[in-house]
């Protein structure tokens, strides 16, 4: 599903911002905790979900996480359910596909009436760059704006990529990392490869869960709130697309109008000759000429590398140059 399994130890780093030095967090125990995993793929998210059940209950080796899926134990004498989701790939910028994020949504549905908390999971194996925190924060926010309130930003550590530094200062020292876990209420904790002595590291992962809870005073993720909300965000970025393409319908129209007043304009001009006084044909084709100039100068296309898309701005000129490349490849 994800990256090969790792044992999870975690590091308290005192920034939480469910917490205060000095300051006691009343623990309300949570039972029936639910937690979804997200992150990009090969994140570790189903390794993450092994060690909190303390089963094999998903795949880790060689198996990629196609859907959302749901597995249950019993965990220190309390049900807790997780729900491990599909990554998405962190390039292109675009982030993931359609499917991928439907899963991510579909997998708030699992976990009726909905998780208590969601599990970032972000590998430290390699340094986190913007594109990786925008898609990062563009799924968290399948969830909607509330998820932010139930997110916690989970660190992978493989080998020795802390060696010479500590989890807080690799956070201080990356502006992404600092804006990610910004977003989450300064909630982070690491996890790595190698188990320390001394620490039960899923019971440290639980009590910091329940804290937050108790801090959203026991409000859950609404299921239903999430896919209403899904809904609709789907239903407009359908509009948007279907709108987008009327104007690219519309742009090429005007170009290939424009390309057949052109050669018209030509072929008077060379019955005419030169010196030849303008007809009213080509007086005509002159002002459609700067009507259609005119119009793209007003109009806020977006540029392509698709010569036939018409940007803004286009002028006689540029038809020509259009006209005589579309000849070239003919």
């Amino acid at each position: 599903m994800d990256s090969e399994e790792v044992m999870v130890e975690m590091e308290e780093t005192g920034k939480s911002s469910d917490s205060q030095p000095g300051q006691a967090v009343p623990l309300s125990v949570v039972s029936g905790l639910r937690i979804i995993l997200i992150g990009e793929r090969e994140a570790g998210k189903s390794a993450v979900g092994n060690a909190i059940l303390g089963s094999e209950v998903f795949d880790t080796v060689g198996v990629k996480t196609r859907e959302a899926v749901k597995r249950q134990r019993e965990v220190a004498e309390r049900q807790v359910t997780v729900v491990d989701t599909p990554g998405w790939e962190w390039f292109p910028s675009r982030g993931s596909s359609l499917g991928v994020r439907r899963e991510i949504v579909r997998g708030v549905s699992l976990c009726q009436p909905g998780p208590h908390a969601v599990l970032l999971v972000v590998p430290l194996s390699f340094s986190f760059t913007r594109r990786e925190r925008q898609a990062a924060e563009e799924h968290v926010e399948l969830l909607g704006e509330r998820a932010w309130g139930h997110t916690v930003v989970l660190f992978t550590v493989k080998g020795g990529r802390l060696k010479d530094a500590t989890l807080e200062e690799e956070v201080e020292e990356s502006e992404e990392l600092q804006c990610l876990v910004e977003r989450c209420g300064g909630r982070y904790h690491a996890l790595y490869g190698r188990s320390r002595k001394g620490h039960d590291a899923v019971a440290v992962l639980l009590e910091k869960l329940d804290n937050m809870v108790a801090k959203n005073r026991g409000e859950l993720l609404s299921s239903e709130e999430v896919l209403e909300e899904a809904k609709e965000k789907e239903k407009e970025e359908e509009r948007r697309h279907q709108e987008e393409d009327r104007e690219r319908e519309e742009d090429l129209r005007r170009v290939k109008e424009a390309l057949r007043e052109l050669e018209m304009e030509e072929e008077t001009e060379e019955v005419q000759g030169d010196g030849g006084e303008a007809t009213e044909e080509s007086t005509r084709q002159q002002r459609g000429r700067r009507r259609y100039t005119d119009e793209k100068s007003d109009s806020v296309g977006s540029s392509s590398a698709d010569p036939t898309s018409a940007p803004p701005h286009l002028t006689w000129s540029d038809l020509r140059a259009i006209r005589d490349q579309r000849c070239k490849t003919q």
